[in-house]
């Protein structure tokens, strides 16, 4: 399966933000970050906020940032979102295509199983599930009771 080039987007976004939970993040910097054009990534934006994924704040201050926990992300939520209303090839369309093969093809009900399982996957995987783990410091952690690990 292919995903669309701005659920990609809307994935390395989601990830720049998880991050840094809390931090408001400009859609320049985050432009630079994913690597997608402003305007774009601006669409992007306003997808994952009407999903109730991303919080947006206008003004000089403003920016964007995860509007729930990572942990409450789950990946396969996200891509249903951004790949709504997209087929996965001529048939699935909503009008049902123009395929010459559809009245005996066999084919449609393989891929719709392999979509569904391929979502499922994702549905068993959160965002803060995707994110790396935090770098060791390179000193010395205090223990409990002042002695040095």
């Amino acid at each position: 399966m292919r995903l669309l080039a701005s659920t990609d987007v809307a994935l390395r976004v989601l990830m720049r933000l998880a991050a840094e939970p809390g931090r408001l993040r400009t859609a320049e910097e985050l432009s630079q970050e994913v690597g997608a054009p402003r305007n774009h990534l601006h669409k992007i934006i306003q997808d994952l906020a009407a999903a109730g994924l991303a919080r947006t704040l206008r003004g000089a201050h403003g920016g964007v940032m995860l509007a729930c926990p990572a942990a409450e992300i789950r990946i396969g939520a996200v891509v249903r979102w951004m790949e709504e209303g997209q087929a996965l090839v001529e048939c699935f369309r909503p009008d049902g295509g123009a395929c010459c093969l559809a009245p005996d093809c066999r084919l449609r009900a393989v891929l719709a199983r392999a979509r569904a399982a391929f979502l499922t996957e994702l549905d068993g995987t959160t965002l803060a599930d995707c994110l790396p783990a935090r770098p060791t410091p390179p000193w010395p952690q205090e223990a409990v009771g002042g002695a040095r690990t």
